[in-house]
C-alpha cells in the first residue's frame, strides 16, 4: 500500500502500546508471536512493492529481530489489523514527527485486499490518535505508482501537499536487476539522477478532526 518514507528526523521519545484499538469490525494489536507467524505466511507482491514482502520472517532469527523491534519502547507504535484472529494488514506511527503524526508502513497483503482494510486501519489508528495524542495533523509519504493506495488515503482526506524525487534504496537496488520490461511499469515514475535511481514521491497530509 504505498511506499512510506521518512519525512524528517524524530525527537527521542518513548511511548507505550496500547493492549489494542478496536473499532466495530476491526482491531489493531501490539506484534506478538502468533501474529507474526501469520505475518510471514502473507502472501507477497515483488517488484516494485517488494519493501514490504514478509518471508524473511520466515527465518526464526529475523523473525526475532522483528518482533524485538516492533515491541521496544521509543517514539513509533507498531500495530497488525485484525479480522477476529486473522491478521489483515499493518501500519505504524511516528508520534514525534517533526511534520505530524507520521503514518508509515501501511500494508496489506494480496490475499486481504479489495475488502476497505487499509481504509478501516487507518481510520481505527487516527481516531485513537485524535484522542490519545491530540496536536499534530496526519501526514504520510507514498510513491507516485501506488495509485490503489491513494484511492484509500484520499478516501479518509488526505491531499497532496507535495512531490518531490526521492532515493529509496530497496526500490533502486532492484531496479538493476529486473527486466527492462518490468521496469517499464513504472518508468514514468523514475529518473537516474547523479548516479542513481530515484521515484516520485508524494507527501500527503490530513488535518485532524
Amino acid at each position: 500500500m504505498g511506499y512510506p518514507l521518512a519525512v524528517s528526523m524524530s525527537v527521542s521519545s518513548t511511548a507505550s502500546h496500547p493492549p489494542s484499538i478496536a473499532s466495530d469490525d476491526l482491531e489493531l494489536r501490539p506484534w506478538d508471536e502468533p501474529l507474526l507467524q501469520q505475518l510471514a505466511q502473507w502472501g507477497e507482491r515483488g517488484f516494485p512493492y517488494h519493501a514490504f514482502d514478509l518471508g524473511h520472517l520466515r527465518d526464526p532469527m529475523r523473525a526475532r529481530v522483528e518482533l524485538r523491534r516492533a515491541r521496544e519502547a521509543g517514539p513509533h507504535l507498531h500495530f497488525i489489523a485484525c479480522e477476529g484472529d486473522t491478521a489483515v494488514g499493518r501500519v505504524s506511527v511516528n508520534l514525534h514527527d517533526r511534520a505530524g503524526l507520521y503514518l508509515w508502513a501501511v500494508h496489506v497483503p494480496p490475499e486481504h485486499e479489495g475488502r476497505g482494510v487499509c481504509r478501516r486501519m487507518l481510520a481505527t489508528l487516527m481516531d485513537w490518535l485524535e484522542v490519545e495524542h491530540p496536536g499534530p495533523d496526519f501526514v504520510l509519504t507514498t510513491n507516485a505508482f501506488a495509485v490503489r493506495a491513494h484511492r484509500s488515503y484520499q478516501a479518509l482526506g488526505f491531499k497532496v501537499v507535495e512531490t518531490r524525487w526521492h532515493y529509496d534504496r530497496p526500490l533502486a537496488e532492484e531496479l538493476w536487476r529486473v527486466p527492462r520490461e518490468q521496469r517499464k511499469l513504472i518508468d514514468q515514475h523514475l529518473r537516474f539522477h547523479n548516479g542513481r535511481w530515484e521515484v516520485r514521491t508524494h507527501l500527503m497530509a490530513r488535518s485532524r478532526g
